[in-house]
């Protein structure tokens, strides 16, 4: 009768050592996933503001002097919740006049069928609101931030929302237009949303100020 052959203590050490390389390489690998799917979420996001620009003419013809500040836009927040900041964002339409949206003029997750509309509120966070906007908790980011853009009434860089006209032409600072400036709002340069993960790391969505299209930077297939 032959002995079955058995693990030796030095087989058993270099098998665990292995096991440990992997893990922390597949660590590795999905904190890599998580940014990536935040670049790809975010930017499906705009690019949906843009398509349902296309397609929903705001322009008024009565005398609605603030008709622009319901150009479909995508606007974000830094909230800060129990002294942790935890960005959010929102896809919508609407003309306010603090320039802020609501549920109800949020656009629809097309994936799951939920406004896309966050807010510093808690009572946004509910059942019937897309668990993407919340970007904080969903995939740890830490800040989002926008640059460029600049309007050709203004040199200053601004704001923490754009939106698009009919054309997919960028503007930003919505909450201005007021009758006054109709189009001295539209972006001069590309506006450049920077967002920083729990980790410190960082990706940026271009958005082109001529045509609107937006994209991932460094990833020319996005």
């Amino acid at each position: 009768m032959k002995n079955k052959s058995a693990f030796t203590m030095i087989e058993l050490v270099f098998v665990i050592i292995v096991l440990g390389i992997l893990a922390s390489l597949a660590m590795g690998r999905m904190d890599r996933d998580l940014k990536q799917e935040a670049a790809e979420t975010i930017l499906s996001h705009i690019r949906l503001a843009q398509q349902l620009a296309l397609s929903d003419n705001k322009h008024r013809s009565d005398n609605d002097a603030k008709w622009q500040r319901a150009y479909w836009r995508f606007q974000f927040s830094n909230c800060s919740f129990t002294g942790e900041v935890k960005p959010i964002y929102a896809v919508g339409s609407g003309k306010l006049d603090n320039g802020e949206l609501n549920k109800i003029k949020s656009a629809i997750n097309p994936i799951n069928g939920k406004y896309l509309f966050g807010s510093c509120t808690e009572s946004s966070n509910s059942n019937d609101v897309s668990e993407d906007v919340f970007v904080g908790q969903h995939f740890g980011v830490k800040e989002m931030k926008l640059t460029g853009c600049v309007g050709t009434s203004d040199t200053r860089e601004r704001g923490k929302n754009f939106g698009f006209d009919y054309l997919g032409r960028l503007h930003i600072m919505l909450q201005q237009y007021d009758g006054t400036d109709f189009f001295d709002n539209i972006a001069t340069r590309d506006c450049n949303l920077t967002v920083t993960m729990s980790d410190r790391d960082t990706f940026s969505i271009i958005i082109n100020n001529e045509t609107g299209h937006a994209y991932i930077e460094g990833q020319d297939n996005s």
